[in-house]
């Protein structure tokens, strides 16, 4: 072996270590994103960051608020779908899943996204929201999300929309976008309201269907009306539903309303022969605060305070609960954070594991995969204590950061 003197030897060496790290700085060099994983991430960004730029009062309860984005293009959506709007009220963060009521259309070229909020007098995030939203305040929310839209392979389209007060909407959305379309659905909307001041976006109804007769009806029907008013009273009952549309089959309905009105449709669709649970689709309404209205809910758990050891990877809290209300709402109430978005148990964001303690869980409300009921885990969201209980939860963080 030929023997190499040590000054050559370490220059060499440097000329061999200059070569490495040029092709490592070569390997280090700025790459290009994958457009794919761009597009992806500006189509179903983790937050948005909005600002209300227009408030528009629809009656006495209900507003309209018109949201548009801090930081450049809104995702795109589908007429349906809902934003999770993230709040902070005192010492509580919360969210609220809220229907986007304007078109998808409207949010193209640096447009907005607009929301349709009934005031609750004893509710606890829309008198905050009516109090403190103006033009100029600033929204932080997730989304669009949800699966209430009209999907080609899966719907008629011939779509039977039954709306309840601001149930209506989703339906709004849908008539303004599917007009844009001629070969977008049929829709036929059955509006239930308490009366007719309680009616709407009545001048955009009314134009939609005068401009497109032969693709958008319109039936109205009215909890309180005078007699001689010519307008029909009453609930949507099989009977009125087949004056409206004939027979059901052959037919996808899209539901929204509150809690009592999908229990009275279930009844009257009953009265449907041949009608298949797959041609119906309800939005998600929230859970009920009344268990005293919840089938199945075992009696002697009523109203009832119970305790509730809360943990994560980092901490524990011991927190007051209510039979009463779903396990996150106790969560909330303790300034624990806990990421949801649909607030009725569809969506799994606040899944997690109930170590011990019994709980209710509305079924036609359980989301949960079968795996996960095996495996114990729980959407807090749309589940009950009814006794006291150790739960593990996923490490909080706000949506908004």
């Amino acid at each position: 072996m030929k023997k190499v003197g040590l000054i050559p030897g370490l220059f060499a060496f440097l000329r061999m270590l200059k070569a490495r790290n040029e092709k490592k700085a070569a390997a280090d060099g700025n790459t290009r994103e994958d457009p794919i994983t761009a597009l992806a991430k500006a189509m179903h960004p983790d937050a948005l960051h909005l600002i209300v730029t227009q408030v528009r009062e629809e009656n006495a309860t209900v507003k309209t608020y018109r949201l548009a984005s801090r930081n450049g293009a809104l995702p795109l959506f589908k007429p349906g779908q809902y934003l999770s709007i993230k709040l902070n009220i005192g010492q509580t963060s919360t969210a609220r899943a809220y229907t986007i009521s304007s078109a998808p259309y409207e949010a193209d070229d640096n447009g907005y996204y607009e929301i349709t909020i009934r005031h609750k007098k004893d509710g606890f995030v829309s008198p905050h929201i009516f109090s403190s939203w103006e033009e100029g305040t600033e929204v932080d929310a997730t989304g669009p999300h949800g699966d209430f839209f009209y999907q080609p392979l899966r719907d008629n389209p011939n779509i039977i929309a039954i709306a309840g007060g601001t149930g209506i909407t989703p339906f709004v959305s849908m008539l303004k976008q599917f007009a844009c379309d001629a070969n977008a659905p049929s829709l036929t909307l059955i509006y239930g309201c308490c009366d007719t001041d309680d009616i709407l976006f009545e001048d955009k109804l009314k134009e939609l269907c005068s401009d497109y007769p032969e693709r958008f009806r319109r039936f109205n029907t009215f909890e309180k009306c005078e007699s001689d008013s010519g307008l029909r009273k009453g609930f949507i009952t099989a009977e009125f539903i087949r004056e409206c549309i004939g027979e059901p089959l052959e037919k996808s309905f899209f539901i929204c309303g509150p809690e009592i009105m999908y229990e009275f449709l279930a009844k009257e669709f009953a009265r449907f022969p041949g009608l298949e649970y797959k041609q119906t689709r309800y939005e998600l309404g929230g859970m009920p605060l009344n268990t005293g209205r919840i089938a199945g809910f075992p009696k002697d758990a009523m109203k009832k305070n119970v305790m509730l050891h809360i943990k994560n990877e980092f901490t524990d809290w011991h927190i007051p609960a209510s039979t009463d209300e779903p396990i996150l709402v106790a969560i909330e109430r303790a300034g624990i954070i806990l990421d949801s978005r649909c607030r009725s148990g569809e969506c799994g964001i606040c899944r997690s594991k109930l170590i011990s303690g019994d709980v209710f869980i509305i079924p036609d409300k359980d989301g949960r995969r079968a795996a996960d009921k095996a495996l114990g885990y729980i959407h807090p969201c749309s589940t009950y204590p009814l006794s006291d209980g150790e739960i593990l939860i996923p490490p909080g963080r706000p949506a908004q950061t």
